[in-house]
């Protein structure tokens, strides 16, 4: 099984928007539900070897709650729902973004600061899902599976940012060819519009190497040839 935040926590070093990063620190759960749509539109990125590909078709739904408590000037209360295990948790008070910690002992949240009683305490739990395929007796028995499965995790982190960079690509050209067409000078977007371009074609450039290197390597063998799982 791999677990789409692991997934996450890979894609975010990748990204060139701090709101991005950002998010990823203050409202993880927030950023998890915001990502996972780019996740499952990479996949449709990467199409071979069909041995890997098609396991990761089979994968979890996402699930999660959001519950408003109000404030009984302490920092632990009580949730009515349980957090599914692997659930990324984030905390507001009065939707600012605070530091909490869950017990799964207890089902409590502890936050940072005790939330007052003119205030509302916001707790968000979101699991992204999993890709649940065991992908035992797909490599040789030679190769370590755990290794892998790193080198298929970094795949699909780029795949992230790849259809991530799909949406930004765009926009950046849609406002490029509204302020060209327009009588604006004092904005002029082609220079952000290119480096969008310029980094989603590295994203791309660099995901396909990674599925070359990766093909390549479990397609190999000590005599030449190509096969899976011998």
């Amino acid at each position: 099984m791999i677990l789409f935040s692991e997934i996450f926590d890979r894609a975010v070093n990748l990204f060139d928007d701090p709101d991005i990063r950002r998010d990823y620190v203050l409202d993880p759960a927030g950023f998890q539900q915001e990502m996972r749509p780019f996740l499952i539109n990479g996949l449709h990125k990467w199409t071979s070897p069909t041995e890997i590909t098609d396991k990761l078709t089979v994968y979890s739904d996402p699930v999660g709650k959001v519950e408003i408590i109000d404030g009984e000037d302490m920092d632990t209360y009580a949730l009515v729902s349980h957090p599914v295990d692997n659930s990324a948790i984030s905390y507001r008070i009065c939707g600012k973004p605070v530091r909490g910690e869950y017990d799964p002992e207890t089902n409590t949240v502890k936050i940072e600061r005790p939330v007052l009683e003119t205030e509302k305490l916001t707790v968000t739990w979101y699991y992204a899902g999993a890709f649940e395929a065991d992908f035992k007796g797909v490599f040789r028995g030679d190769f370590n599976i755990r290794a892998m499965l790193e080198k298929v995790k970094n795949i699909l982190a780029y795949g992230v940012l790849s259809a991530w960079g799909d949406v930004e690509m765009n926009r950046a050209i849609e406002m490029r060819n509204i302020f060209s067409d327009s009588d604006l000078s004092f904005y002029s977007p082609a220079n952000s519009a290119k480096a969008k371009v310029e980094w989603h074609n590295q994203i791309n450039h660099d995901m396909d190497t990674l599925i070359s290197e990766l093909t390549w390597r479990i397609g190999s063998t000590p005599t030449g040839g190509y096969r899976f799982g011998k």
